[in-house]
């Protein structure tokens, strides 16, 4: 069973390794010999390796043999109010589970495909490319949430603003936003990006749709039949069954959410996230069909116009 200390190995070793022994006591706090005998599990676990160079052990993220959850990974959103009971659940059946909160959906999706976390509330288009990026080191696993993404107006500039290969630049291509696009990594650069005019759009998630509306921003919904999924990292696969039942019970219990401790978590007003978690839907399982009429608007996604200049360097 996984406790508080062992995820916070995990995590430090996840942001910040490699790390020898020595700088990972320093950055947790603790004396040697308590990491010392903390690692060793972990990398028996698969959660952590640990390699020698000059005599000297480098801890670094685990390999893809991990049989158990220990990072679920969530986007910065009003978007998961069931991500409490989620956690509670995989931690009664695997042990102690902790969540990460990223800014940025794609580096959220990179680090889940990499193994430095093992499950991941993520656009479902992100998923869905990084399965076929990585030969299926990515599935998507479990439900999630539909709604709360729209298009903010400014009062100046031109273009706008999204997030590169997600959701939002679904949206963006889907409401045939006039160019240039600009890629912004969170939903607070790209709302401050249309409030202070160097774009004249900008698309977003709620909360922060909410907070462009109490600044005044005229905000229209884009209506997208899937946004984020649950996903997971193949290391995870002999439990891929038993994972889906969970979410699924934790999506059917979301009317008794817990928003003050999921405000707590992503780091944001308790009245805000009470506010703007009601533009959202909740799925119990993935809609297959919905994901198959996204497609067209996910290719363009993947591989929109503006592609070419800014690959081709020669």
């Amino acid at each position: 069973m996984l406790d508080q200390v062992d995820a916070d190995v995990i995590r430090a070793v996840s942001e910040h390794g490699p790390l020898t022994l020595s700088e990972l006591s320093r950055q947790l706090g603790w004396s040697k010999s308590m990491v010392l005998k903390r690692v060793r599990r972990l990398k028996s676990l698969g959660l952590i390796s640990v390699r020698e160079e000059g005599g000297v052990a480098i801890i670094g993220p685990g390999s893809r043999r991990a049989k158990a959850p220990a990072i679920v990974g969530i986007v910065r959103a009003s978007e998961y109010p069931y991500i409490v009971r989620l956690v509670k659940k995989l931690s009664d059946r695997y042990g102690y589970v902790t969540v990460k909160v990223y800014d940025d959906a794609l580096q959220e999706v990179m680090d889940l495909a990499a193994g430095r976390i093992q499950l991941a509330m993520a656009p479902a288009i992100t998923l869905l490319t990084f399965n076929r990026l990585t030969a299926g080191a990515v599935h998507i696993v479990g439900g999630g949430s539909k709604g709360g993404a729209g298009v903010v107006e400014g009062r100046s500039g031109s273009g706008h603003a999204t997030s590169r290969l997600s959701s939002m630049e679904l949206c963006a291509e889907s409401s045939g936003l006039e160019p240039p696009r600009v890629y912004l990594k969170s939903g607070e650069d790209i709302l401050n990006s249309v409030a202070r005019g160097q774009v004249r759009e900008a698309v977003v998630w709620e909360p922060y749709l909410s907070m462009a509306s109490r600044m005044g921003l005229r905000a229209e919904p884009c209506d997208l039949e899937t946004c984020c999924l649950l996903g997971a990292n193949s290391s995870l696969e002999e439990e891929y069954e038993r994972i889906t039942s969970i979410m699924e019970e934790a999506v059917s219990e979301v009317k008794d959410a817990d928003l003050q401790a999921y405000a707590n978590i992503v780091g944001m007003p308790y009245q805000l996230v009470e506010e703007s978690v009601r533009s959202y839907l909740f799925l119990e399982r993935p809609d297959r069909d919905a994901l198959k009429r996204l497609l067209p608007h996910m290719r363009s996604a993947a591989l929109p116009a503006s592609v070419v200049s800014e690959a081709v360097r020669a």
